[in-house]
């Protein structure tokens, strides 16, 4: 059995929830609109500045180059420009890459590893790099639901937008503090109780998880059986791996520990 049907949205007025997966590599967007007795619809953003010369796509890099003064001169989808790195080699920029992986938990695993992870630019901290590249998303979700849905709807949410944010497995409360100050620094909401409970945090596993579902993949419901299933996102920083199984009353819970690994040899 499949996931069941998205069920109406029960709150009493219209918002909008914009998720962000900031990728190691590659980043994305998707919004909803949710409408009082409606079921929501998860829409892509597939369309970001400077791409058009290619015809769009739902993913861009999570690149961001900065000039000698410390200010983002290419991000995102800024950064395929033809001759971008020729640009970037005449005037001395920085590439900030990977920059992700600057959030990892100390771990000893994850110190180990720490020397292969690129360095962030001169005087750059990972809140500084993370809070650029959130801004470009939100401006880039901006544009691209006000050009299809009109500036005026745009308006009238922009100030009580619902956020999630997806982190690798095992990523926990110092990591979702970190990412929650970014998204304060990048205007996304107030530094308030009220603010931050406008921001939800996912796993990559759990993502993945009602990804498949949404797309076919199908698990037994019978609460004697031991069937369940296992979901490996392979991204450009980390391997995650989360098993789960499905209960009788249609949730899913993990039979396993999820586990994130690094995978910092995929360029």
């Amino acid at each position: 059995m499949s996931l069941p049907p998205r069920t109406k949205y029960g709150g009493a007025s219209r918002k909008l929830l914009l998720a962000f997966d900031i990728g190691t590599t590659f980043s994305g967007i998707s919004y909803s609109i949710l409408d009082p007795g409606k079921v929501p619809e998860i829409r892509p953003v597939t369309r970001y500045p400077s791409q058009d010369h290619v015809g769009g796509d739902s993913k861009i890099p999570t690149v961001i180059y900065y000039d000698e003064d410390g200010k983002p001169c290419a991000i995102g989808a800024e950064t395929l420009k033809e001759g971008i790195e020729a640009d970037a080699e005449e005037n001395n920029w920085s590439r900030a890459y990977w920059f992700k992986l600057h959030l990892r938990p100390k771990s000893k695993a994850a110190m180990a590893d720490r020397d292969e992870i690129p360095p962030l630019p001169p005087n750059k901290t990972v809140v500084q790099v993370l809070t650029d590249y959130m801004k470009y998303l939100r401006q880039c979700a901006k544009i691209y639901i006000s050009e299809t849905h009109g500036t005026p709807f745009w308006k009238s949410l922009e100030d009580e937008v619902l956020y999630v944010l997806t982190h690798p497995n095992g990523w926990e409360g110092p990591q979702q503090a970190t990412m929650r100050q970014a998204a304060i620094l990048a205007d996304f909401i107030p530094d308030t109780a009220e603010g931050r409970s406008r921001i939800s945090f996912v796993t990559e596993g759990e993502a993945s998880l009602h990804f498949c579902l949404s797309n076919g993949l199908s698990i037994n419901s019978d609460g004697n059986d031991d069937s369940g299933v296992v979901i490996v996102d392979a991204g450009g920083g980390t391997i995650d791996v989360t098993a789960y199984r499905k209960l009788s009353d249609h949730s899913f819970e993990e039979i396993a520990i999820p586990k994130c690994m690094p995978q910092l040899d995929s360029g």
